[in-house]
């Protein structure tokens, strides 16, 4: 939304905002854009990228670089490079000196389809069924890439970074990695980063929208609540805590973080690319008001393999 930006740009104390664009549908449908427009070159499409990114950046922008807050978000889509441009062009035409980068690598339909062609057994982990059962051939592909990239982008000198699909946590990891100078061997640093933004990748959700005991939350004269922040350690632990915003109601509680902490869990390891984090020892305790402390995360070397997104021309969406 465009007000949260242009908010959290202004008045929130913050060193980097993150924003994650990217559902499965969004990735759908801007991987159906892209495949059309690699078939048919000539044809007048609409670019593969969040057009509205560009509509929040142009009203958080003079506010990000007066006070000199990062950026990093998945906003490319399918067409990082094309967005890169756009909002070059903006900061030009705005007469800031905000660097912008952009991350490439995430597009792999080319790999998908030598695996395919080499006789690779590719099965589905939750029905067993194989690729060449599942009777589809995809347009587009995209893998989840890890934090590093974003990282390296900071390191180099970048302001604004732009990405298309990266793993959730890769924004707020990365940013993190480079603000305190980890290594991607410093898995414990890692993993406890991953769950802070686990907490806050669902935006209100960790401040109450996903809370059962909704009804106790305080509310505001706005049905929008406020928006979290993690404030990471150089240790990893972190503070879940909210941006006030007039009008917002929310809260930020041990209930609340756990509530959030058990979405889409599957067990006590949660995977990365770049970690796999132990959540059975967690402890979550209340710091202060709207102010959660999260601790004793343990983790494993992150797996061989990452997540890749299929596109295909499968049927309809209502």
């Amino acid at each position: 939304m465009v007000e949260n930006l242009a908010e959290l740009a202004k008045n929130a104390d913050v060193d980097f905002i993150v924003g994650d664009w990217q559902s499965e549908y969004n990735m759908a449908a801007r991987g159906m854009i892209k495949a059309q427009r690699y078939e048919s070159p000539n044809i007048d499409a609409a670019p593969a990228f969040e057009q509205q990114f560009v509509d929040s950046f142009q009203s958080a922008l003079p506010d990000l670089a007066a006070r000199k807050i990062k950026m990093a978000v998945n906003a490319g889509a399918c067409d990082t490079e094309l967005l890169y441009q756009s909002i070059q062009k903006i900061v030009e035409d705005s007469g800031t000196d905000l660097r912008v980068a952009w991350i490439e690598g995430d597009e792999v339909l080319d790999a998908v389809q030598q695996f395919v062609s080499e006789g690779t057994k590719l099965r589905n982990i939750t029905t067993g069924q194989s690729f060449q059962e599942w009777g589809h051939s995809p347009v587009y592909a995209q893998c989840y890439l890890g934090s590093r990239g974003i990282s390296q982008a900071f390191t180099n000198g970048a302001d604004i970074v732009l990405y298309g699909r990266v793993a959730d946590a890769a924004p707020t990891m990365g940013a993190a990695a480079y603000w305190h100078g980890w290594s991607s061997t410093q898995y414990q640093e890692l993993a406890h980063a991953l769950i802070a933004v686990h907490l806050i990748e669902c935006s209100y959700y960790v401040t109450g929208g996903n809370y059962i005991g909704f009804k106790t939350i305080p509310q505001g004269k706005s049905p929008l609540l406020n928006l979290p922040i993690a404030r990471i350690q150089s240790d990893g632990t972190f503070f879940i805590e909210c941006h006030h915003s007039k009008d917002r109601g929310g809260q930020v509680s041990v209930n609340t973080c756990r509530s959030q902490l058990l979405y889409e869990l599957q067990g006590k390891r949660y995977y990365n690319s770049d970690v796999v984090a132990i959540v059975d020892q967690v402890k979550v305790e209340q710091a202060g008001p709207d102010s959660v402390f999260v601790h004793n995360i343990g983790f494993e070397k992150p797996p061989p393999t990452t997540k890749v997104g299929l596109t295909v021309p499968g049927g309809y969406q209502a």
